[in-house]
């Protein structure tokens, strides 16, 4: 028999859901693929910005699972949330790969793509996309088991292509205190992380 109980779980654990779930509110950033009078500025700050919440997400999960194991609560949502770690990550990539698509529409000339490849603030984003297609090309359960313990070691390049995909943005951001916010952003998980590994004990509620 049918419930919306049964319906919502059937929906959480579905990976076409999950997907359609972190592409629905960024589908502004979307518009330029239909539109050929979407405003330039506008798709590279949506699908930037998108790309960098995500890529926050991704890094946010081991933080909440070490939360998670000191609390003594929320193991379910923790299993969860594991198995989407992954999809996280590829959403992250997926925004990243429609900034650079609209940056490479938009100067339609592969001359002009090597002139800026020489400037530092491009050559800092063609890095970090570099790294995060590695990560989304290994993000499968073949690579998982090919890799095997290297696969982990492999999955630290999120953090320079963090790092590197937060530099371009300052580099070239108009509004210097955005991007420094973003930054700011980016790193709570990171300070947080080291920080949690050094509780021994649960959290008494």
């Amino acid at each position: 028999m049918w419930s919306p109980i049964a319906f919502l779980q059937a929906a959480a654990q579905s990976v076409p859901v999950f997907y359609l779930a972190m592409l629905w509110p960024g589908r502004t950033a979307f518009r330029g693929l239909w539109s050929a009078d979407a405003y330039y500025p506008a798709l590279m700050y949506d699908s930037g910005v998108w790309s960098v919440w995500f890529l926050i997400a991704t890094l946010s999960v081991t933080p909440i699972l070490l939360l998670i194991g000191r609390v003594g609560r929320g193991q379910g949502f923790g299993r969860w949330l594991l198995r989407r770690r992954r999809h996280l990550g590829l959403g992250s990539a997926i925004y990243a790969a429609l900034h650079l698509w609209y940056y490479l529409a938009h100067e339609r000339s592969l001359p002009a793509v090597l002139f800026d490849l020489w400037q530092l603030e491009f050559a800092v984003g063609w890095l970090s996309f570099a790294l995060f297609v590695i990560l989304a090309l290994t993000s499968n359960a073949w690579s998982v088991r090919r890799l095997g313990r290297k696969w982990k070691s492999l999955h630290l390049l999120v953090y320079p292509a963090a790092a590197l995909a937060l530099w371009h943005w300052y580099l070239l951001d108009w509004y210097v205190g955005r991007s420094i916010f973003w930054c700011g952003v980016c790193l709570v998980p990171l300070v947080i992380r080291p920080a949690l590994r050094r509780v021994r004990r649960p959290i008494q509620s």
